[in-house]
């Protein structure tokens, strides 16, 4: 199948997912051409468009994209679909959006039933986000190791989990990795264990395999610490891509419970959950000290990984989408 896919416009994070919806289509097997969102501001963008023929157009987010460009587009007879990421944290947003596109994939299954109201038709799917495994590869590297490895930005319930639990990280080889944990209460005791700032891909991959415990902590559904966009208060029920890319990179984690987790991995077999900050120390403890238990719950989450949550599988259902569309 040929598609033309348009990039989000955004930068981190999800540059990097533009890369792996690309890398995943060509493991497909697809012709894919790939344009800037920028460049569909350009003259030459439609001779581009009719000159390729595409069987279908993708983009990602879709909030940077023109929606004059969308309308242009679906006149020149070509469908259009569009991948929205960031729900239900900004569907305030993406709501605007979504009534130009013939095909809407969302990695939240609390929303679809909105978006089939708003846009009027059917052709809203839930499409979890998957793994690129050519950036998230096992890889056994000493300076990236730790007993408990935490990345992601500093959102409120993840600053209160940690300040409960600094007593305890403190004891260990703990890494904390992103943006806004200066603003821990307890950041004077751990800011040695904290690298502020965004780190690629290739390098979260590497502190992925090389923790011993990889806490996975999800944004609550009403943070507004970066923007207030989620104005219908609509609860969060998916898991978050990290808990791919942490199994991708054949690491072994502790992650906090969503509804749908148990549809993507065995809880307790390919998994830890935790429900509460009491309930994580002792698991922390108790996986820290079982290294042969964690390493084999580490392998089965990677090989479900490998063999169900890659791009690649998530865009073939675009694909059989689309196929039994026309």
């Amino acid at each position: 199948m040929k598609v033309l896919y348009i990039n989000s416009g955004h930068w981190w994070p999800h540059n990097n997912l533009d890369y792996g919806i690309i890398n995943g289509f060509l493991q497909l097997h697809c012709q894919i051409v790939a344009v800037d969102v920028s460049n569909t501001e350009e003259a030459n963008f439609y001779d581009m468009l009719q000159n390729f023929n595409p069987d279908f157009v993708f983009t990602l987010l879709g909030v940077q994209l023109n929606t004059e460009t969308v309308r242009k587009i679906k006149n020149f007879g070509y469908k259009i679909g569009v991948w929205i990421v960031d729900d239900p944290y900004d569907i305030d947003q993406s709501l605007k959006v979504a009534p130009y596109y013939d095909y809407i994939f969302n990695t939240e299954k609390n929303v679809i039933d909105i978006y089939k109201k708003v846009v009027n038709h059917d052709n809203v799917y839930y499409l979890p986000l998957g793994s690129n495994e050519v950036t998230f590869k096992i890889n056994k590297d000493v300076r990236y190791k730790s007993d408990i490895c935490i990345i992601g930005t500093g959102y409120k319930n993840r600053l209160e989990l940690i300040d409960k639990i600094s007593h305890e990280l403190i004891k260990y080889n703990t890494k904390i990795i992103g943006i806004l944990w200066d603003r821990l209460k307890s950041y004077s005791i751990l800011k040695n264990n904290i690298l502020l700032g965004v780190v690629s891909d290739e390098d979260a991959a590497k502190f992925y395999s090389n923790a011993k415990i990889n806490l996975n902590i999800h944004r609550a559904y009403d943070d507004d610490t970066l923007r207030r966009l989620n104005s219908y208060k609509i609860k969060a029920l998916s898991p978050n891509n990290r808990i791919f890319d942490i199994s991708l990179a054949g690491g072994f984690q502790i992650v906090d419970y969503r509804e749908d987790l148990g549809k993507f991995y065995e809880i307790d077999k390919e998994l830890i959950v935790f429900n509460d900050e009491e309930d994580l120390i002792e698991k922390i403890e108790y996986y820290l000290n079982n290294e042969n238990v964690r390493n084999e719950i580490a392998k089965k989450a990677y090989l479900r990984t490998v063999k169900e949550h890659l791009f690649a599988h998530r865009l073939a259902i675009v694909l059989e989408v689309i196929k039994n569309s026309k």
